[in-house]
């Protein structure tokens, strides 16, 4: 046990410390042994061991960061006889380096805002004729710069709403307000109804009629419907359908986005909503994308004491959901349940 750095304890059933390393002694304060200590073991720790309650990180000292693991020893005997090993792994350096990662990524998104858009004024001055009349040729070239544009801001948002709403790492503050899901989903189905005219693409709603005003985040969840809108476009073979639902479920809202595309295969759902994850199948080659979309709606709804979840057939399309709790924090202002 000495020569492991991590602190790890032996506990007994009533937590007492009967065994504990050289790195567990330093960080607990562990001067002899084998009296009973419980009491240098800290209550989330204990309550890891007694309630099984999740502890994704603990810091004793504001400093240092560890993820506690915990295995049972001859958990078939009886009750007072099984002991516990306790194992704190170090993962402050690996903590360090994704804060480093992540304010880069911040700060190169936020710098690459400001060239773009004024690329994209430019280009929509050529476009428009300001600067003086274009032949066919010229205007198509214009036009795949703007796609371009559009692509590479897409892709900018896309960077900075993973690292802003992520619920571990993420520093963005939630901002609550009255939120209509009625007008919010609304106006989003408008703004996507020429990329959807572009691909032959039908998109229709369907709203309850008595959807609360929520105490939410508004811009969260316009950048998560969005998210989903901008999916079912991109992945639905042209000519298909998509259905965007809104209705209340068992004290939460549901927003649900339904298209008649290729559907997904069970394997693939269960890694759908992580960090950089997309399909790998040739009819998706044509599609451009950073496997950030979901991962954000699955923060949005996290953020919100929801989730977000995707139900699919191979062969009949696919419909992602939000879950949004109508108790707690997230409030009910007006409307019936």
């Amino acid at each position: 046990m000495d020569s492991i750095s991590d602190p790890m304890l032996i506990l007994t059933s009533t937590f007492e410390i009967i065994r504990a390393n050289t790195a567990a002694q330093i960080l607990f304060g562990i001067e002899s042994l084998p009296a009973a200590l419980a009491a240098a073991v800290p209550e989330p720790l204990v309550k890891l061991a007694r309630d099984g309650e999740l502890l994704p990180e603990w810091s004793p000292d504001g400093e240092h960061v560890y993820i506690a693991r915990i295995q049972q020893v001859n958990p078939e005997r009886p009750l007072p006889e099984h002991h516990l090993i306790f194992v704190l792994r170090d993962v402050t350096q690996f903590r360090k380096l994704s804060r480093n990662q992540h304010e880069f990524m911040r700060i190169a998104a936020h710098d690459l805002r400001s060239p773009l858009t004024s690329i994209q004024g430019f280009a929509n001055m050529l476009q428009l004729g300001l600067v003086g009349e274009l032949n066919e040729k010229q205007l198509q070239f214009v036009e795949k710069v703007l796609s371009g544009i559009s692509q590479m801001t897409a892709l900018v948002e896309n960077i900075q709403d993973a690292g802003r709403f992520d619920p571990e790492t993420g520093f963005y503050e939630m901002l609550r307000e009255p939120t209509d899901l009625m007008d919010l989903v609304t106006e989003i189905v408008r703004k996507h109804l020429i990329p959807a005219e572009k691909s032959e693409l039908t998109i229709t709603t369907e709203i309850a009629d008595d959807i609360p005003i929520l105490s939410a985040d508004t811009n969260m969840l316009e950048r998560a419907i969005a998210n989903l809108v901008d999916n079912a476009i991109k992945y639905t073979p042209n000519g298909g359908r998509i259905t965007i639902k809104v209705f209340v479920q068992d004290r939460s809202v549901i927003v649900g986005v339904q298209d008649n595309g290729l559907g997904i295969s069970p394997e693939n759902q269960k890694r759908l909503f992580q960090r950089h994850q997309r399909i790998a199948r040739q009819e998706h080659k044509r599609v451009k994308g950073s496997g950030l979309g979901l991962f954000i709606v699955r923060s949005v709804a996290q953020r919100h004491n929801g989730e977000a979840w995707v139900e699919s057939t191979e062969g009949q399309g696919s419909t992602f959901f939000m879950r949004i709790p109508l108790d707690g924090t997230n409030g009910i202002s007006t409307g019936n349940v």
